[in-house]
């Protein structure tokens, strides 16, 4: 109890001690920083394509060729979500074997980095790279890329962020 009390005191008389813009300087900088704070959490959240090729694709389905170099586990799970909130069913298949009937090959790759989220000293890995090609019939219908290039803050943004970004721009949403 008699902590508590010289504790509140001395807090009062620091706060009293400290000019108007002495505190104002103190207050800004806190709101500055958490603004810094917030705008790399928001931009983690947000993801866009570096480059799209081609016009997005009408389709129904399309059959997705397992790339066993790809070290995320959760991509092509994530991937085929990403196509069926757009309508477009999808089944997967390994290389050289691709099943009969497929309206369209969708071909991907992607490389994972490690590095650190701002303020913190605990390496995280992403997806740094990201290729996706759209293939009917020998003819390439559409490419979309996402590369990091160095510090983009989107970079932390998960696996579905990403791809929902770049299925976006390559298939034409069947869902009303």
């Amino acid at each position: 109890m008699v902590r508590t009390l010289i504790a509140r005191a001395l807090l009062a008389t620091g706060t009293l001690a400290l000019s108007g813009c002495t505190w104002t300087l103190i207050t800004a900088a806190d709101a500055a920083g958490s603004l810094v704070q917030a705008g790399f959490t928001v931009a983690s959240n947000y993801s866009s394509p570096t480059s799209v090729t081609g016009s997005p694709a009408a389709l129904q389905s399309v059959c997705i060729e397992l790339n066993r170099s790809v070290a995320t586990g959760d991509f092509v799970p994530v991937l085929q979500v990403a196509l069926q909130r757009r309508g477009v069913d999808s089944m997967v298949y390994n290389p050289g074997t691709s099943p009969p009937g497929c309206e369209a090959m969708l071909v991907y790759a992607a490389t994972t980095r490690w590095d650190k989220h701002a303020f913190s000293s605990e390496p995280v890995s992403y997806l740094s790279a990201i290729d996706l090609t759209l293939v009917r019939q020998g003819q390439i219908l559409v490419t979309a890329r996402y590369d990091t290039n160095g510090l983009n803050v989107d970079r932390f943004a998960s696996a579905r962020q990403k791809l929902d970004a770049l299925v976006d721009r390559m298939v034409v949403s069947r869902m009303p």
